[in-house]
């Protein structure tokens, strides 16, 4: 067993590494393997590499067993975070948002809803290099609004910037706006839907 933790940590140590030295060339993120038994995807939250202030997060790693195992590592300007399921994305156990609930307490906290026009969110993603082709914006069969493969949310931008990749009680989110409940609910996630 310490043997194959200590595998599982020098993967994690290549693997910051290996991010280090290649995230400035990605876009929406970096996929990794290590020959085939294990994918790693990892979304960063900023467009372009700063190393005095870079956070990566890796939004999952499928694994050939299952495990509930969470690791995470941290080095000096860089975080990863680890979540070992059996798909693409997490295993979410909890309540799930809806309209008729209104508020839950999801993976990343408060959740709540909203339904706007996101035209001006989308142009702004746009701007921000989410391009149509790799992100394309859509509303799921139960409502919820997407950019590509991410649930749209709304966050207090200092504390998850525009673009930052995090979980809800509805799947994989990307940050694409903002809102006054951000000023009293800091951490509160406000969940783009039709509903």
């Amino acid at each position: 067993m310490k043997n194959f933790n200590r595998k599982i940590k020098g993967a994690i140590i290549t693997l910051v590494v290996c991010l280090i030295a290649f995230i400035g060339f990605s876009k929406a993120g970096i996929l990794f393997s290590d020959g085939g038994k294990n994918i790693i995807t990892v979304s960063t939250t900023k467009k372009t590499f700063d190393p005095n202030s870079y956070v990566a997060s890796m939004v999952s790693v499928v694994a050939p067993e299952p495990t509930t195992e969470s690791t995470t590592t941290t080095t000096s300007k860089v975080t990863t975070t680890s979540l070992v399921t059996t798909k693409d994305s997490y295993v979410w156990g909890g309540e799930v948002l809806t309209k008729s609930k209104g508020v839950v307490y999801g993976p990343s906290g408060k959740e709540t809803y909203y339904n706007l026009n996101m035209t001006s969110v989308i142009n702004a993603m746009r701007r921000a290099g989410y391009t149509e082709e790799e992100y394309p914006y859509w509303i799921r069969d139960d409502g919820v609004k997407m950019l590509g493969d991410y649930v749209i949310v709304a966050a207090n931008y200092e504390i998850r910037p525009k673009g930052t990749i995090l979980q809800t009680s509805l799947g994989n989110g990307i940050v694409c706006d903002t809102g006054g409940f951000a000023k009293n609910n800091p951490t509160q996630i406000d969940v783009a839907v039709s509903w």
